[in-house]
């Protein structure tokens, strides 16, 4: 792109030259008044034949001696725009940077794809509340009921899951019997057997960026090291190419006790985990990024490998939804993360109401010790349910303290006259 500066006494007539010198869909880029003058910057595209055939010349004016002496222009020309083109490249060196831009291709177009999935979402999540929106305005709700189905909303709640709690709750008067009818209708749904954290085998942690994959497979590991010593476990971090990744994993494998091993192939990885045939507990790290591809390639050289998930507790919709069943993985149990975080989780309630997948453990804490085994989808279902409060506690009435005296003392005699603070003059008039 190359700028042009047009110079004339008004804006209409450089506008006119403008379109008169490079046509009517020049691109105006400022218009500025400079010495009493309207200057106009207009942008224009090179075509590169037309820089062919202006660099042509150019080099058939040179001699002959100049031409054996020196490169034409043209060629100085394009070494200039792309100066890796003419240097020396070695096949290595090639081979090495072909993937780094494949790699950074397909990270993007994940970023694309995943953004576009959150739009679809919100966009059936509004189509849904419109359809919803008349049924539930003719329902004659309590007034009690009606606040809570408010905060349901305010919570984050899915459309669709609070439309089915609307048809449970829709003719009752309390609010404390629709929370108690809601919290059982949830936990009857999304019942299921839990399933125990990782203790023996080869076992594969995967999940989205940012949802603490590294961080609960350091907790597991480290849960495991103190049951079967910590010479019985191992991490292995595979093909996680992030800067400053696998630093971060080495010294949180320090702080937990564990070794750990990095493998960048599925031959790598196959010779790392033969090595380690003595551990009792393998657990092997995987980027967020191309993560079906990663699990497919574990899975060709460990078919006997157990598959975890590891999602955020607020989770959205649509990554619950790209990554649990859209992926077409086959997830062994379900891990969640950032318990302790102050979240709203409904969007994994719903997912666990419409899909049977057992949860193996979580993390209710920054400590690398924060691990509980036990999560259940009733202590989920509380924790949604606790978070509904719709008053902050700074806000609440508190009783009075100090309590009233029965009778007042006597005012002084100056609290009375006109001059005094209307302040001091009222409880006393």
């Amino acid at each position: 792109m190359e700028l042009k500066r047009i110079l004339a006494n008004d804006t209409k007539s450089a506008t006119e030259r403008a379109m008169a010198l490079y046509g009517r869909n020049v691109l105006v880029i400022s218009n500025h008044t400079v010495g009493g003058q309207t200057e106009l910057v207009v942008a224009l595209d090179i075509d590169e034949q037309s820089l062919d055939s202006t660099v042509a010349p150019a080099h058939q004016a040179l001699t002959g001696a100049d031409l054996g002496a020196s490169k034409g222009f043209s060629k100085h020309f394009a070494e200039a725009q792309n100066p890796m083109k003419e240097a020396p490249v070695s096949r290595q060196q090639v081979a090495l940077t072909k993937p780094d831009e494949e790699r950074d291709y397909l990270r993007s177009r994940e970023i694309m794809d995943m953004i576009r999935d959150e739009i679809a979402g919100l966009r059936r999540e509004i189509a849904l509340s419109q359809k919803t929106s008349g049924w539930q305005s003719s329902l004659n709700l309590a007034a009690e009921v009606e606040d809570l189905m408010s905060s349901f909303t305010q919570a984050g709640m899915p459309t669709g899951l609070r439309t089915l709690l609307l048809d449970t709750v829709k003719d009752m008067r309390s609010e404390h019997e629709a929370l108690s009818a809601v919290r059982d209708q949830l936990e009857e749904i999304a019942r299921r057997p839990s399933v125990a954290v990782p203790q023996s085998g080869v076992h594969l942690i995967a999940g989205p960026s940012g949802s603490g994959k590294t961080m609960m497979v350091v907790r597991l590991a480290g849960q495991a090291a103190a049951q079967v010593g910590a010479d019985k476990v191992a991490i292995v971090s595979y093909q996680d190419d992030r800067i400053g990744a696998w630093a971060h994993t080495q010294v949180l494998a320090a702080q937990s006790g564990v070794e750990c091993f990095r493998a960048d192939t599925p031959a790598a990885l196959a010779a790392v985990v033969g090595r380690l045939s003595d551990r009792s507990l393998v657990l092997i790290d995987t980027p967020g990024s191309q993560m079906a591809q990663r699990i497919t390639e574990i899975q060709t050289v460990f078919p006997a490998c157990e598959t975890h998930a590891v999602l955020a507790a607020d989770a959205s919709s649509a990554t619950l939804r790209r990554v649990l069943r859209s992926s077409g993985i086959r997830w062994d149990s379900l891990m969640v993360s950032k318990l302790d975080e102050s979240v709203q989780p409904w969007p994994l309630v719903e997912f666990l109401c419409d899909n049977f997948l057992s949860l193996s453990a979580a993390s209710d804490g920054p400590h690398a010790n924060a691990l509980k085994c036990d999560l259940s989808t009733s202590a989920l279902v509380d924790m949604a349910v606790a978070k509904l409060s719709r008053i902050p506690e700074s806000m609440a009435i508190k009783p009075v303290s100090k309590p009233i005296p029965l009778k007042l003392k006597p005012p002084s005699p100056r609290l009375a006259i006109p001059a005094s603070p209307r302040g001091l003059r009222g409880p006393f008039n």
